[in-house]
């Protein structure tokens, strides 16, 4: 996993070994870690499901984590009520953001809001087809922000971060994101997913 704050393109899916894999020899996985990459999967599936991504790639290991799409990536210039979209679904718990403004909720970002608050740091990047959308969190609270011209064959957005959380590490975390994964491909098998830099492929016992 590249270091949090550098830029890290997707990977292609033509370098990814075509084969199936087991996460079980991947070693103690954080609880935590896992259950945040379960909810950010889901904002990745639904945009897979409404026809703008092919692809998601995740890493885990320990309490470090990372998620990829090739999706549309979020709206750069979105305001709801005067404050940025972004700021809305990222750091939702700061609400109200202004003393005097009382901006709808908008619930579809409790679960950003929440992962992000869960992460001693985390690094969102938003790629469009020619710019590109850096910010940085430390503890929830986003502490710099970089938005430059970029030239990208591929949008979507990535997420890393780091679980700040000081509990102990879960292996039952391991098969039970991995049953999780393979659920997600039984319902959707035209999705590719990788994990870290493999393909995952239905077993026979999910695909029956």
């Amino acid at each position: 996993m590249a270091s949090l704050g550098g830029r890290q393109p997707p990977p292609s899916p033509s370098a990814a070994l075509e084969f199936s894999m087991t996460i079980r020899n991947i070693g103690s996985l954080h609880e935590l870690t896992a259950t945040v990459l379960r909810a950010l999967t889901l904002y990745s599936l639904a945009e897979f499901q409404s026809g703008n991504s092919t692809t998601i790639w995740l890493t885990a290991e320990g309490s470090a984590f990372s998620i990829t799409d090739d999706g549309r990536g979020h709206s750069l210039d979105k305001n709801v009520s005067g404050t940025s979209y972004l700021k809305f679904i990222y750091t939702h718990f700061d609400y109200p953001f202004e003393s005097d403004q009382g901006a709808p909720v908008q619930l579809q970002g409790i679960g950003m809001s929440l992962a992000n608050s869960l992460c001693s740091e985390l690094t969102l990047t938003v790629r469009k087809s020619e710019e590109e959308l850096q910010h940085w969190y430390r503890n929830g609270k986003l502490f710099q922000s970089n938005r430059a011209a970029v030239f990208s064959k591929t949008t979507g957005i990535t997420i890393e971060g780091i679980i700040s959380s000081t509990s102990g590490y879960d292996t039952s975390a391991v098969n039970s994101l991995e049953e999780w994964l393979q659920g997600v491909l039984a319902s959707n098998p035209s999705l590719k997913l990788f994990f870290n830099g493999t393909q995952l492929l239905l077993s026979k016992q999910t695909a029956a």
